[in-house]
């Protein structure tokens, strides 16, 4: 419901903002991947449930039972876990390339994902415990790893073909980079802090809250102000790269200058853009020093 009429909106916004309806494209195509994902959403919270359930019924049937008939459910289960997973793979999938083939995106896909998660199955042991924080950790590293080998300039091109030529795609490109490149300096960061502090507020009786609060932000704050404002530097210098790509800003209006042939214009532009990063850099340094 709530991605059809993001897509209505966005629909009606192209038209009613004229030159700036690549917002309403914008909302339109958000509202697209809202309803892609739904489907992925919705499977997360079934498993969730079903796993919720399946705990369950796995102690009781260990009470009841012997381990050979929870080994016999854990296959059961696992199999239609690996088919539900691979059904939604294929439906984000199918949003990409619009395949529309019943036979590619149900009955294969569910076939496949059922003997991975039979074979996995077979291997699973009924008394093991589920690593959910690390799954998370290593999927979540893992799509941000992703995004971070895309370089930003290619971003750009993408955003500029989905919500059209400006400082729009270019924005769109560079958060979207800077998100990726600070997580892991940010994840890097909290895997490296000294255990001593850790180890002294917990012998005095703190909790994990407390000792988050006391012993782990203390440690973290100075270089995560120190990352941002590099971070913050880097982009003022790729805005401009990003210009050339229909990112828009001044780098935008020095390609087209350029192709102009109108270097006067473009020399002084370029000066700017000199003058400008120049000085984003003696400030950040001067604000890292004063902070960090």
């Amino acid at each position: 419901m709530l991605s059809k009429l993001m897509i209505l909106i966005g629909d009606r916004l192209v038209i009613a903002l004229g030159s700036f309806g690549f917002l309403g494209k914008f909302i339109a195509d958000i509202g697209d991947i809202i309803g892609m994902a739904f489907t992925g959403v919705t499977a997360l919270i079934v498993a969730g449930v079903l796993s919720s359930m399946g705990g369950k019924l796995g102690n009781w049937v260990l009470k009841k039972y012997n381990l050979s008939v929870l080994k016999i459910l854990g296959v059961i289960f696992i199999t239609m876990a690996g088919a539900i997973w691979a059904l939604v793979i294929m439906a984000g999938i199918n949003w990409v390339y619009e395949i529309n083939d019943p036979q590619v995106l149900i009955i294969i896909p569910a076939i496949v994902g059922a003997l991975i998660g039979g074979f996995a199955g077979v291997y699973y042991k009924p008394k093991a415990a589920v690593p959910i924080g690390m799954v998370v950790y290593f999927l979540t590293r893992t799509i941000f790893n992703v995004l971070r080998s895309i370089e930003a300039l290619v971003m750009a091109i993408v955003f500029v073909v989905w919500v059209g030529i400006g400082p729009f795609a270019g924005s769109l490109a560079l958060a979207l980079h800077t998100i990726a490149a600070l997580a892991k300096l940010y994840s890097e960061q909290v895997e490296s802090i000294i255990a001593g502090p850790i180890e002294a507020v917990s012998a005095t009786g703190a909790n994990r809250l407390q000792t988050i609060v006391y012993a782990v932000i203390p440690q973290i704050i100075p270089p995560y102000i120190s990352f941002t404002m590099y971070r913050w530097d880097i982009n003022v210098r790729m805005s401009t790269i990003i210009g050339f790509a229909g990112g828009g800003g001044i780098g935008f209006l020095l390609q087209q200058n350029i192709n102009l042939l109108n270097y006067r214009a473009a020399s002084v532009q370029m000066l700017a853009i000199a003058i400008v990063v120049a000085s984003m850099d003696y400030l950040s340094s001067k604000i890292r020093e004063k902070i960090v």
